[in-house]
């Protein structure tokens, strides 16, 4: 990660602007004749639909994500009787506008996010198309990266930009209840209170978006835009929007990874870098995630100044699933800490918005918002997060107002987020902000009793292992893991070289060993906090109905052999719930392949990975495994003392022959797998048919097993 934009002179030209430097900071100025801020999915929604239905010529749509069957309205009948489910609106109204074209591009996505998208995304479309709704998905992006854009243009003079996609989980209030029945996905099941922020600009800003689209639409069908711009413009505005600004100078800043013969662009990290440097009473930040090393060190930058800005950041407490949790979250633990330390001034403050009602109900309200605010003057919002994913990986846009002049917008929107996360007037919030001077005070005065409250974010990240995990940038790269863009720069890098296979090497280590490992080396430990055995055995019970379940449940110990998964605890939940047969081979033949895997791996070149977390123990480990060879592998096996991985990919870097490590890993892993399987079927027959001899089995099996660990642990510790 390069940190070299801190050494920039200073960005501050007096006031709190910064200098606006063609792309390298912003991509294009364009200004709006009107604009507005959008806190809400309810109000969202309903603009795109007002807005929608005033197209004449084409609409243009980027998207992260879109879920055709989710409702734009969910309190009355609209009076124009169009249909409030998206897709169905929108075939509405191409029937009833016989000259009006809809053009849909979409990220093809990570099977990552399988869980959280459309299997076909808007299936309607593929199983009847309509000849004037063009879908396109978008891979033109290295692996590993997303497009991320979520922009809207409507004939090409209006236009949404933001962090809000047209799907699941996105609609709710700017109450925020902590029930409320109209916040449920196409499937009627309830979702957690919601909070993102979105824009709507005309004129040349909605033209620049216009020709982003453009842009993108030929990126991915190597085709210029088939939608041409209007023969004169179309004054188009929400009924139900207000508007927020008008004639302000707005900015654009991108982030794209470098792919095939497109640049690298990193604007929004650099805008991001100006804007806090130049900061001199308030930084106010609300995003997602917080894992970007750049943006934090930027912020203790100010922190640890005498006079520095007031900084506070509002983020989610509970970031919701396994992969965020076990990754971003622990970084964001990790950075918060390091904030803390930094803060001599006492100048932070982190938070989580929280909410509550008179009926005892209470939730997190789970923040999507990615906007900053400085000094009552600038303001930006957008869809990156403050992740080096979105910093230098996936493909991001923001708008920035008051970035050479003070927009009116940037201290209206502060004080109606804080009217929103604390329940208050925007007259009480700005009478405290003018009394206290502090935003943090007024935070902490008005969320006493208040049923919306912004409550302290748990700081710190405990363990060693994790925390010497989060100071690095294995959870959260900032680059691509993808071997083509490896390939290309380690190419590029070595033009002139003596030694023509460095660069294979290096691309390697990339691909193969950071894969591994940014998926699960270092989750061991936050392993137990998402994988439990209830949650396990509930998976098993769905796995055993389907008539793929021997390959499946293969492919499951595969996995977890790679990433760090407890094999022992899918071993007891197989036995319970499948049986102890199909447990025990599909557990020894599936880690064995994954022993394998990793072998491979560390052979081809994982030392330096490896080195980052385990310096202190790789050596002897390593030693141990040389020295022992068949017996060193099998006693491993039995009671590890490293990850089921690390001795894998520590095996391969020794000069260990394959068959050694296969015939030790089979030697080893063959009775400590029995034993488990089969102290497990003892225990369940013991409860289900309590006899003497179950018990008697069940007892032996106990004892055998401890006897066989403690003279392994004291045979691997001398």
């Amino acid at each position: 990660m390069s940190t070299s934009n801190n050494n920039r002179p200073s960005t501050t030209l007096g006031h709190g602007f910064i200098t606006l430097r063609e792309n390298e900071n912003y991509w294009k100025k364009a200004d709006s004749n009107q604009g507005a801020f959008i806190v809400d999915g309810e109000s969202y929604f309903r603009a795109f639909r007002e807005a929608v239905m005033q197209a004449e010529r084409y609409v243009c749509l980027l998207a992260w994500d879109f879920k055709g069957e989710i409702e734009l309205l969910r309190e009355q009948d609209p009076d124009d009787n169009l249909p409030t489910t998206l897709v169905d609106f929108l075939y509405e109204l191409l029937d009833q506008k016989p000259e009006l074209e809809i053009y849909i591009l979409l990220w093809d996505y990570s099977m990552v996010y399988i869980t959280e998208r459309e299997w076909l995304p808007f299936s309607r479309f593929r199983q009847d198309p309509h000849p004037r709704l063009h879908l396109e998905t978008d891979s033109e992006i290295n692996v590993g990266a997303s497009h991320h854009q979520k922009i809207v243009v409507v004939d090409g003079s209006f236009a949404f930009c933001g962090g809000l996609d047209l799907s699941t989980w996105r609609w709710d209030t700017q109450e925020h209840l902590p029930e409320d029945t109209r916040r449920v996905t196409p499937k009627g099941e309830h979702y957690q209170p919601y909070h993102d922020i979105h824009t709507a600009v005309t004129g040349p800003a909605a033209q620049a978006l216009d020709e982003l689209c453009r842009e993108r639409w030929k990126r991915a069908t190597k085709e210029d835009a088939p939608w041409c711009a209007p023969r004169s413009p179309n004054q188009i505005w929400p009924e139900s929007l207000q508007s927020n600004f008008n004639n302000a100078k707005a900015a654009f800043a991108l982030t794209y990874s470098e792919y095939k013969d497109y640049p690298a662009v990193v604007q929004i990290e650099q805008l991001h870098l100006d804007m806090i440097a130049a900061a001199e009473r308030y930084i106010y930040l609300e995003n997602q995630y917080l894992s970007s090393h750049a943006i934090t060190d930027a912020l203790i930058k100010r922190l640890r100044e005498e006079n520095g800005p007031e900084i506070i950041i509002v983020l989610t407490q509970d970031t919701g699933g396994w992969l965020e949790e076990g990754t971003l979250g622990l970084l964001r633990c990790r950075l918060l800490e390091k904030m803390v330390s930094a803060d001599h001034h006492k100048r932070f403050g982190a938070y989580y918005p929280h909410v509550s009602d008179d009926a005892g109900n209470e939730s997190q309200v789970y923040v999507h918002a990615k906007a900053m605010i400085c000094d009552d003057r600038a303001v930006m919002v957008g869809s990156a997060n403050l992740s080096n994913r979105s910093m230098k990986v996936d493909s991001e846009i923001m708008m920035a107002l008051g970035l050479d002049a003070a927009a009116e917008a940037a201290p209206e929107l502060l004080r109606r987020l804080l009217s929103i996360h604390l329940g208050k007037s925007k007259g009480e919030v700005d009478q405290h902000l003018q009394t206290s001077n502090s935003i943090n005070q007024t935070i902490r005065d008005l969320r006493k009793n208040s049923q919306h409250q912004l409550r302290d974010l748990e700081v710190g990240c405990s363990g060693p292992i994790r925390r010497k995990l989060a100071d690095t940038q294995l959870l959260d790269p900032d680059d691509p893991i993808d071997l083509g863009y490896w390939l290309r720069k380690a190419v590029s890098q070595n033009k002139g070289s003596q030694s023509p296979h460095n660069w294979t090497r290096y691309a390697k280590i990339a691909s193969a060993i950071t894969i591994v490992f940014l998926i699960g080396l270092g989750l061991k430990e936050a392993w137990g906090s998402v994988i439990d055995k209830e949650s396990v055995e509930m998976f098993f019970e769905s796995l055993n109905q389907s008539p793929w379940m021997l390959p499946l449940l293969f492919g499951v110990f595969f996995l977890a052999g790679m990433t760090g998964i407890s094999i022992n605890l899918l071993l007891v939940s197989g036995t319970l719930v499948i049986n102890p047969w199909a447990a025990f081979g599909c557990g020894f033949l599936g880690s064995l392949l994954s022993a394998v895997a990793a072998f491979y791996l560390g052979k081809a070149g994982g030392q330096p990975i490896l080195e980052k977390f385990f310096q202190d123990r790789l050596d002897h480990l390593s030693q141990k495994i040389q020295d022992r060879g068949i017996l060193s592998v099998a006693l491993l096996r039995l009671v590890p003392i490293a990850p089921f991985v690390v001795v894998n990919l520590i095996a391969g870097m020794s000069k260990m022959k394959l068959g050694t490590f296969v015939a030790g890993s089979c030697l080893g892993m063959l009775p400590g797998m029995l034993a488990v399987v089969f102290v497990t079927h003892q225990a369940k027959s013991a409860y289900e048919d309590p006899s003497w001899q179950t018990w008697l089995y069940l007892g032996l099996g106990i004892l055998a097993l401890l006897a066989l660990s403690i003279g392994v642990k004291k045979f691997v510790s001398k």
